[in-house]
C-alpha cells in the first residue's frame, strides 16, 4: 500500500453467490474496507458457495462461503467461512446468528420497564416451523410433550393448531408472533457442530424466553440464566416440568426474563465483522500455490480444458 492507497483486489463471485449483485453485497463491502475491489472475469480471488459447480472453472485462490450447515471440500478451496464449525486452520467459524442479526439488539437497556413487560397479556408458548418430518423428530416430540401439558400455539405449517399460518418464518411477522408469548420453542433443525441460528436469538429480542435445543458451542457467548437449555435436563418430560414451574411462578419467571441474553450484557467479538475481515485479508495474502493448481493427476480434464483463468504456459 503506497501513499495511503488501498491495494487492488481482483475479485469474482461464483455459483449461488454469482447470481446476485457482485459489487454491492456483504462480502464485497466488507473487503472494500481494506481493498480497492475490482469485479473481473479473471480474478485473483474467487468466493463461491455450496450450490453450483462454476467455481471449478477457476484456478485462482478460492474461498468457500456458506451460511448453511455445509463444510468445504478442501481439495476445492484454499480457505472457508462457514456457519458450521469445522476446526480447520484456514476456516473461519461465523455462526448463523451472528451473520444475520446485530448483537446490539440483544443488549439490555439499563432500566427496562420490567413490570410493564411482565404485565403484558401474553400467551404461554409459541412454535413456528415449516415442517415436521422425521429429520426434526426431536423438535416435534418436544412440542407434543409440552402441548399435552399446556397448549402451545403452533403458527407455522408444522403442527399448526391455530387455523391460520403466520406468513413466513422470518421477518416482522415472525417477530410479532413471538412477542405474544412468554416462551418460544427454539429447536434447531439438526444437531450439527457450531450450527446455531436466529431461532435461538430471535425470542430474546421480544422478551420471550427461548427453549433451546442444539449445539452447545455458541452458548459460550450467552448467559445460561437467560434461557432454558434442554440439554440441562435428563429428558423432555423433566424439562417440561421446569417450564411449567416458571409459568406458574411469576418471581422465578421474572428472574430469568431479567437476565441479559449476552454474558456481561456486552456484544461478543464473534459478532464483529472486523475479525472476519482480518481473516479474509490474511488468507487472501497468504503465499502459496492455490489448491486449484495442484494435483493434476491427468493432463486434461473436462474442467481444466475450460478454465477461465488458465495458468500461463498451458
Amino acid at each position: 500500500m503506497e501513499n495511503g492507497q488501498k491495494p487492488v483486489l481482483r475479485l469474482d463471485f461464483a455459483d449461488a453467490l454469482g447470481v446476485h449483485k457482485k459489487n454491492d453485497n456483504f462480502l464485497h463491502n466488507l473487503l472494500a474496507r481494506h481493498y480497492e475491489v475490482h469485479i473481473v472475469d479473471t480474478p485473483d480471488v474467487l468466493i463461491f458457495t455450496h450450490y453450483g459447480h462454476r467455481n471449478r472453472l477457476y484456478s485462482c485462490k478460492k474461498i468457500f462461503y456458506s451460511q448453511e450447515r455445509y463444510v468445504p471440500e478442501w481439495n476445492q478451496c484454499d480457505a472457508a467461512v462457514t456457519s458450521a464449525f469445522c476446526g480447520h486452520p484456514h476456516a473461519y467459524w461465523y455462526p448463523y446468528f451472528a451473520a444475520h442479526r446485530k448483537g446490539e439488539d440483544l443488549v439490555r437497556s439499563p432500566q427496562p420497564d420490567w413490570d410493564r413487560i411482565l404485565d403484558e397479556k401474553r400467551g404461554f408458548c409459541s412454535f413456528l416451523h415449516k415442517y415436521a418430518d422425521r429429520t426434526v423428530a426431536n423438535r416435534t416430540r418436544f412440542f407434543h410433550e409440552l402441548n399435552r401439558r399446556k397448549k402451545v400455539d403452533a403458527g407455522g405449517r408444522a403442527c399448526n393448531n391455530l387455523g391460520f399460518e403466520i406468513p413466513g418464518t422470518a421477518g416482522r411477522a415472525k417477530m410479532e408472533f413471538l412477542s405474544r408469548y412468554r416462551f418460544h420453542i427454539a429447536f434447531e433443525n439438526r444437531m450439527a457442530p457450531g450450527w446455531t441460528t436466529e431461532k435461538f436469538t430471535d425470542p430474546f429480542e421480544v422478551y420471550s424466553i427461548p427453549i433451546y435445543w442444539g449445539d452447545a458451542r455458541a452458548l459460550a457467548w450467552f448467559n445460561p440464566k437467560a434461557f432454558i437449555n434442554v440439554a440441562d435436563f435428563r429428558n423432555f418430560a423433566e424439562c417440561c416440568d421446569y417450564i411449567l414451574h416458571l409459568e406458574n411462578d411469576r418471581e422465578a419467571y421474572a428472574r430469568m426474563l431479567r437476565e441479559p441474553p449476552l454474558r456481561e450484557n456486552r456484544v461478543p467479538e464473534i459478532y464483529d465483522p472486523q475479525r472476519l475481515l482480518n481473516f479474509l485479508v490474511r488468507e487472501i495474502e497468504r503465499p502459496g500455490v492455490p489448491v486449484a493448481r495442484r494435483r493434476w493427476y491427468w493432463p486434461w480434464t473436462k474442467w481444466r480444458l475450460v478454465k477461465r483463468d488458465r495458468i500461463h504456459g498451458e
